[in-house]
């Protein structure tokens, strides 16, 4: 009898008389003994004997101790064995236990990992487990006794995109109902300097060792790498793809682009009005009463109609401005279009060319050139700081026709206002330095200052700091107006072809109205009087 096992088992006795087999039942309600074990051990060990006895044993002995000679052969004694099973993977091993024969001896602990080395396993052998099954010995129970370390798996790549990947323009619905076509979210804006998409790199996990000791790889993962076009480099660490210019940026496939020129085929109730850090390529038209801004420079193929173009560097125009009397067309640097009609406001930081300006508003701070083919200026008011050069100017009809060159009056106003402003913001800052002076002294002799002065002494610098900012804006726009006022000496109105009866030329603020037809001369200013001198 085997004292420590809770669940119900079996032994053989071989005796001198035969084989005997007995069925020892369950303590505390635990497990009894079940005939397949019974009959896979005599299978085992080749045992032949009466089965339907086994059976009948087998039943008897769930409630009560039961012995039943099952043969009349002489069998040798087995020791207690174990069966082991691997799985295929070769990750687990389990040992399933059988009884000793009645005297015969006992497996121990070495045996049983004497055994699992036999049959090649080298790695993760359980010792608890085993002697947790030579402590109980509940036979019949398959105990894992050994297990393999399974490996970790990892997880794919993958690229996470800081802008809208998914654009989809829709008009703005206003609070009326009415709906609006010039607000339409169709482009990705993005700053130099801005972190486009972020590489989360694959975790590849970690390889597992199953119980010979071989490699186990977990499952493979997909590896990610940002595919990308110019004008965007790659952080130190290689996660982020950072813009190098200011633009826009598309996802076009699993490839990112990011350009500071905007390209369109239109703008109209498709594009909505743009506003563009950088510059815009404008392949069709602009159409009535939609915007277009940029940071750069805008070129457009087709006409502008009644819109409204504004550009921080320069504009061209290969076909012209169609205004309707409405459109406003402004850029910091110079203006080249086919022609200018019917504009409520063109002006310009830098020169201005077209091959006809007619019924316009026209300014420029350097110089106008109706040039070209047609060469004409009639109607509307053209302005130039230094000088404005046309074939022709005015009509035969007398049409009234403005042209004038030099520093407007009021830009001589605004000189005098800059040297006020800077003499009183000059003393101003004096002030405030010797306040500053002040608090630093008494900060030196007592070695501290009380909040009352500590906030004064904040409040006082950033102050002086707000008045050199706004000095050197000042001194800026000054000395600007200044090169300007300078360079209105030597202003001058040319004329190649012919200046009609009613053209109105001004210079500064003097002018002089037309009452004969001028060819081919230019016009002057000489002391207080504007005179006509061959080119």
């Amino acid at each position: 009898m085997i004292d420590n096992c809770r669940t119900g088992y079996f032994q053989f006795d071989a005796r001198q008389d035969g084989l005997y087999f007995i069925v020892f039942p369950p303590k505390d309600g635990n497990r009894p003994v079940s005939i397949d074990d019974v009959l896979y051990y005599i299978e085992k060990k080749k045992i032949n004997c009466d089965t339907v006895k086994l059976g009948e044993a087998v039943k008897a002995g769930c409630n009560t101790e039961t012995e039943v000679k099952v043969s009349e052969e002489i069998v040798h004694p087995y020791a207690e064995f174990v069966d082991y099973r691997i799985s295929a993977d070769c990750m687990r091993a389990e040992a399933v236990f059988y009884p000793p024969f009645v005297g015969a001896d006992m497996l121990t602990m070495e045996e049983i990992v004497k055994d699992l080395q036999y049959l090649g396993i080298k790695h993760g052998i359980d010792n608890n487990s085993i002697e947790q099954m030579l402590s109980v010995r509940e036979y019949g129970k398959a105990y894992n006794v050994a297990a393999g370390t399974a490996p970790r798996d990892g997880q794919d790549g993958y690229i996470e995109y800081k802008f809208n990947t998914e654009l989809k323009p829709r008009p703005k619905i206003n609070d009326d109902g009415t709906v609006d076509f010039h607000t339409l979210e169709n482009i990705n804006h993005v700053n130099k300097g801005d972190v486009v998409a972020v590489l989360h790199r694959e975790d590849r996990g970690d390889d597992g060792i199953d119980l010979l000791g071989r490699r186990v790889l977990p499952k493979k993962v997909n590896h990610v790498v940002f595919r990308h076009g110019k004008n965007l480099v790659q952080s130190e660490d290689g996660k982020e793809l950072i813009s190098q210019v200011s633009g826009h940026v598309v996802l076009e496939g699993d490839k990112i682009f990011v350009s500071n020129v905007l390209e369109l085929v239109n703008v109209d109730n498709s594009t909505g009005d743009i506003d563009y850090d950088g510059d815009v390529v404008i392949k069709g038209n602009v159409v009535a009463g939609f915007t277009v801004k940029a940071a750069g420079n805008i070129t457009v193929s087709g006409i502008v109609e009644g819109a409204t173009v504004i550009a921080g560097g320069s504009i061209t125009f290969n076909r012209g401005i169609q205004g309707m009397t409405k459109a406003v067309v402004k850029a910091g640097g110079s203006i080249v279009s086919k022609f200018i009609e019917s504009a409520e406001s063109v002006s310009a930081g830098g020169s201005i060319e077209a091959d006809s300006i007619l019924h316009s508003k026209v300014t420029s701070k350097e110089t106008i050139k109706a040039s070209g083919k047609n060469g004409l200026i009639i109607g509307g008011d053209v302005k130039a700081v230094y000088m404005i050069e046309a074939k022709a100017i005015g009509n035969t009809m007398g049409t009234n026709t403005t042209v004038g060159v030099g520093v407007n009056p009021a830009m001589k106003r605004r000189v005098d206002e800059l040297k006020n402003s800077l003499d009183k913001l000059g003393n101003n800052k004096i002030q405030l330095d010797q306040l500053l002076s002040a608090i630093r002294k008494k900060q030196e002799l007592e070695g501290s200052l009380d909040a009352e002065k500590h906030e004064l002494q904040t409040k006082t610098m950033r102050n002086v700091i707000m008045l050199e900012q706004e000095i050197t804006k000042q001194k800026k726009e000054l000395e600007e107006l200044r090169k300007q006022i300078g360079e209105e000496k030597r202003a001058c109105i040319k004329v190649y072809d012919a200046a009609y009866v009613g053209v109105k030329l001004v210079f500064g603020d003097q002018c002089m109205f037309l009452k004969k037809k001028y060819d081919y001369c230019q016009f002057v200013k000489e002391g207080a009087d504007i005179k006509c001198v061959a080119i």
